[in-house]
């Protein structure tokens, strides 16, 4: 996101860490809401249904359906849980009570939370969608009703003069000029986002009426503009304005919002788009994804041949030609020109944002034709650039580094509330919602993650079970007969390109394991039933676009770094709020060897999966997956001179 010249990151300031605070229980305004909600929700879902155009052929479960089982996903999703419930309400709801002139006796949050940063308030949208979303995870009541009496809060604000923020509305006045104001519609979208959130996934009422003022208030702030004025404004970040307006518009059926979707689209990003052309160089990364999953919701909902477009494109310009080994994108926040990769390894690669709006986005288009290639690059997100980006106190980072010599740095408890803090207070939230999806008479098994399925509607209940991927056996029982015939689809990964085994009650499945596929497995399904899914994991290299020679390796879905040591490392370097800063100029290993130029070593107690570098200029390499570092230097990327 920038300023006017100006990135996020030269915004950051120094950040100290915090104790712990105070829950709030249950409220009576949350139970009101949960009796409310049964009607509300099947009313939204006639509506959705009436509007949309172009149905999902795989739909996901409910999270409600869906449960982690104990692994490192659910440890994450604990880590994330404690750290929604350690930050105050009246110390997010500070700015908001200012800006209304209410009282407030509340300490102010810090970082991008400020009363002095421009962006205060964003991370309050994502506060409200990361406690919605776990409270469909897991079925808290509290942070339910800690997030409720947050809404409450807030509307009072909102009560005051019809608007709501954490900033005057003369931020949108310097809008109209041209003046400098960082992004206030970006803001603007995550609380309407978190409201949004609120309403879908706890049945608050309130939220979606504060929802719909503020998208009036857009509305109606919009309107006072000329067209060619009006995509000035849009050259400000507004983050996904388009996607919110138009889930308002699938929400209630009320096509004044779907109108709102249409007017935040930016012409200067779409236009190439729809014409097949790659012009994302020199644009901000994680300023656009969000227009683009704006789009894919406009065409489910509409038929826009054109968004369509726009959408597929610009999927296959980013996963093709814009992204690491890793899956993520950008460097420095910006895109450069396609297949610059090997130039692109910098400090503030991989901004976490991008990932999980990549993510989200991957979700569409799987969803719109269910393929595996989707879930293929998905999970490389997932295990590459979202793990690994918490440390041991559930605090988050914003870039993952590329430049060789880097490491990890990460936020503070109530210092930082970067854009990252928000999204994976989200992602960390939500790791059941892809992990299974349907349609008619199948279960798409799309990852490999601990977990227990209820399909509610036919009584099917599964559990998966496994170490993956420590381990290449993945353990499926039946634990509730499904009540008509249902198939099981098996992801199979595209690295998995040997010795692929599926088994049910000891047999082996018959079928071609083609890599980047479904396999399917029909059965007459009863209670006791196991299914084994193994597999292997294989080596194989990950190549930079635009030099072969710049090389990382990979083991199955895990990218491997090699290890660079801790000289010179210190804790207030590795909770820095303004990320890596340096050493510059380490060079980035060196090997020689033809092929497959590393393999496996002995486990130790820091690394359960480890390997070392073969042949070359008599250096040998510790490489582990770059998920499980966290407090040493590495390298995600090696120049091999065979």
């Amino acid at each position: 996101m920038t300023k006017m010249g100006f990135t996020r990151r030269g915004f950051l300031t120094s950040a100290a860490a915090a104790s712990g605070a105070a829950l709030l229980a249950r409220s009576a305004t949350a139970q009101q809401a949960a009796k409310i909600a049964g009607q509300d929700v099947a009313t939204k879902d006639l509506i959705a249904s009436s509007v949309e155009k172009v149905q999902w052929k795989a739909q996901p479960f409910p999270m409600t359906d869906v449960r982690l089982l104990p692994s490192e996903w659910k440890d994450m999703m604990e880590l994330n849980r404690g750290f929604l419930y350690s930050i105050p309400n009246d110390r997010l709801a500070y700015n908001f009570r200012v800006t209304a002139g209410l009282e407030t006796d509340a300490t102010p949050l810090g970082g991008w939370e400020a009363p002095d940063c421009e962006l205060r308030g964003h991370y309050v949208g994502h506060y409200l969608s990361g406690c919605a979303l776990l409270y469909a995870s897991t079925g808290d009541e509290e942070i339910r009703g800690k997030a409720n009496a947050l809404v409450a809060t807030l509307a009072e604000t909102q009560e005051k003069n019809g608007y709501l923020g954490a900033y005057p509305e003369k931020f949108y006045d310097r809008l109209r000029t041209h003046e400098h104001v960082w992004a206030p519609f970006y803001t603007y979208h995550k609380i309407m986002a978190g409201l949004v959130d609120m309403y879908e996934h706890t049945g608050n009422q309130q939220a979606l009426q504060m929802a719909e003022s503020m998208a009036d208030w857009a509305a109606a702030y919009s309107a006072t503009f000329k067209d060619d004025e009006w995509q000035k404004v849009l050259l400000v970040e507004h983050g996904g304005m388009n996607e919110v307006s138009f889930n308002l518009y699938a929400i209630t059926g009320k096509t004044k919002y779907r109108d709102l979707g249409y007017r935040f689209e930016h012409h200067k990003i779409f236009d190439p788009l729809a014409e097949g052309k790659d012009e994302l160089g020199g644009n901000h990364s994680n300023t656009n994804i969000p227009k683009i999953i704006g789009a894919a919701r406009g065409y489910e909902l509409t038929g826009d041949e054109r968004y369509n477009k726009i959408v597929r494109n610009f999927y296959r310009d980013v996963t093709e030609h814009h992204a690491y080994c890793t899956g993520g994108t950008s460097n420095g926040e910006f895109w450069q020109k396609p297949d610059e990769i090997s130039t692109q390894l910098g400090p503030a690669a991989q901004e976490c944002c991008c990932s999980y709006n990549m993510m989200k986005l991957t979700r569409h288009l799987f969803g719109q034709e269910p393929d595996a290639a989707h879930f293929d690059y998905y999970e490389r997100l997932l295990f590459n650039v979202r793990a690994g980006t918490q440390d041991r106190n559930g605090m988050l980072m914003y870039y993952v580094p590329l430049q060789p010599g880097m490491y990890k740095t990460f936020g503070t408890q109530y210092d930082a509330f970067w854009c990252c803090t928000g999204t994976g207070s989200e992602e960390y939230a939500k790791l059941n919602d892809s992990i299974y999806f349907h349609d008619d008479g199948s279960v798409y098994v799309n990852l490999y993650v601990p977990s227990k399925l209820d399909w509610k509607e036919r009584g099917f209940k599964l559990e998966q079970t496994s170490k993956f991927p420590e381990d290449e056996k993945i353990t499926f029982k039946i634990t509730g007969a499904p009540s008509k015939a249902t198939a099981l689809k098996f992801r199979i990964p595209y690295w998995a390109t040997k010795d692929v085994a599926i088994r049910v009650n000891g047999a082996p499945v018959t079928a071609t394991m083609t890599p980047s596929s479904y396999v399917t497995v029909d059965h007459d399904w009863k209670v006791g039933d196991a299914i084994e899914v193994t597999l292997p994991l294989t080596l194989h290299i990950n190549y930079a676009n635009d030099d072969k020679t710049v090389q990382a390796a990979m083991y199955g879905p895990l990218v491997l770094a090699v290890t660079l040591g801790t000289d010179g490392l210190t804790t207030g370097m590795i909770y820095a709020s303004n990320g890596p800063a340096g050493p510059d100029g380490i060079p980035m290993p060196h090997i020689r060897s033809e092929g497959i130029w590393f393999e496996p070593a002995e486990a130790n107690e820091r690394y359960s999966i480890r390997f070392k570098s073969k042949g070359g200029n008599g250096v040998q390499h510790t490489l582990v997956p770059l998920k499980d570092i966290y407090d040493e230097r590495y390298s995600t990327y090696v120049k091999n001179f065979a």
